[in-house]
């Protein structure tokens, strides 16, 4: 299966959250720890925020931190809020779903696919945002070059 940046992305993003949780960090320290723009960050946020992700909190003193804790919230769910193809997609059994016009060739492939991507969604149901920690020392999350 393949993600797109953006998801690999936000998912930087809630591993730094996840560092200083529940702590608010600002984007420009985000930036800065992990290579991205402040616009790419604010960009991700817009998604983040509208799905419980990311709480934003205006002024002086604003910032954002994880809407859930990050031993609750799972690579699987970001991955699903992140890449709308998986929202679409149903568990395999609503790809076993017959068509008068699918032979049965199409409705085995679908079942393939659907155990498939069961098989991948739910291992990233098991791994969570604190997971993504591990060996890093707080607010040392290495950037990549982007």
């Amino acid at each position: 299966m393949r993600l797109t940046e953006q998801t690999r992305y936000a998912l930087r993003v809630m591993a730094y959250c996840a560092q200083f949780h529940p702590k608010i960090v600002r984007v420009s320290e985000i930036a800065q720890a992990t290579g991205l723009t402040e616009y790419t960050i604010f960009k991700l946020l817009k998604v983040a925020t509208k799905a419980g992700l990311i709480v934003s909190t205006r002024g002086r003193s604003g910032g954002i931190h994880l809407g859930l804790s990050p031993d609750v919230l799972s690579v699987g769910y970001v991955v699903r809020v992140f890449e709308p193809r998986f929202q679409k997609c149903g568990p395999a059994d609503m790809f076993d779903d017959v068509s008068d016009n699918d032979d049965m060739i199409d409705q085995n492939a679908n079942a393939a696919i659907g155990r498939g991507f069961n098989a991948f969604i739910g291992e990233l149901d098991q791994i969570h945002i604190s997971d993504m920690l591990k060996g890093v020392e707080q607010g040392q999350l290495q950037s990549e070059a982007v």
